[in-house]
């Protein structure tokens, strides 16, 4: 073989040597560009879809008429929907509130005594997937609190305040602004509680508060002031 014709042949081969790297570096460049990116799907032309992950922390604070929520941010998203429904098992499909861009809400739109269960959701291209669910039962203070003063003891009785679980009642012997201190009972299933710890001639302050299925209490009722007497004659 001539030396012209052995130059040919090393030539050629080169040639297609670096063809085939310089086609090979191209696809992998080309893959890279448009594939999927840190937190999001490739769509082929170079662009990311960004997909954010699931809001953390979501919480629920019930109190009366409401429920509010909260929960953190997850990267990447520039709005959140949030869903509802009065089982668990929150379906993402009809949002109860779409585009909100701040991390919390306050549900205005429900019943005192239901339990309503929550989830949240992402936005940023699409829609994330949901965060975990959380519950939450709205319910109202107790009204119209009044007591009567009987011997080294007080009968209080109240209006019930609508979803309450239970109640919790307070003692003072001073005047307070709310619910202050420890309970001097907590858990009454009814209405109505004798405080039989009273002592003849001190002035008592009472408020009672409810409490809801999570233990989430309200705030306080109103403020009764009460006397224990002996035989007291018209029982102020």
């Amino acid at each position: 073989m001539h030396l012209s014709t052995r130059t040919t042949t090393w030539t050629r081969a080169l040639s297609t040597a670096l063809t085939t790297l310089l086609t090979a570096a191209l696809m992998t460049f080309a893959a890279g560009c448009g594939g999927a990116g840190a937190n999001g799907e490739g769509d082929g032309d170079g662009d990311q879809t960004v997909v954010p992950a699931a809001p953390t922390g979501l919480e629920a604070t019930p109190t009366d008429g409401e429920v509010s929520l909260s929960w953190d941010a997850p990267d990447d998203a520039e709005s959140y929907n949030v869903y509802r429904a009065t089982e668990s098992g929150v379906e993402t499909t009809d949002p109860v509130a779409e585009g909100r861009t701040e991390t919390s809400y306050a549900d205005t739109d429900v019943e005192n005594g239901t339990t309503y269960f929550y989830v949240v959701t992402a936005v940023a291209d699409e829609e994330g997937d949901p965060s975990s669910e959380t519950e939450g039962t709205p319910f109202a203070a107790p009204s119209a609190l009044a007591g009567t003063s009987e011997d080294s003891q007080i009968q209080l009785d109240w209006s019930g305040g609508a979803g309450a679980d239970a109640y919790n009642v307070y003692r003072s012997e001073r005047s307070t602004d709310g619910a202050s201190g420890d309970p001097l009972a907590s858990g009454v299933s009814s209405a109505s509680y004798t405080d039989e710890s009273a002592e003849n001639g001190t002035t008592y302050y009472y408020r009672v508060t409810s409490v809801n299925p999570e233990d989430a209490e309200s705030n306080a009722s109103n403020e009764v002031e009460k006397t224990p007497f002996d035989d007291p004659p018209d029982r102020p």
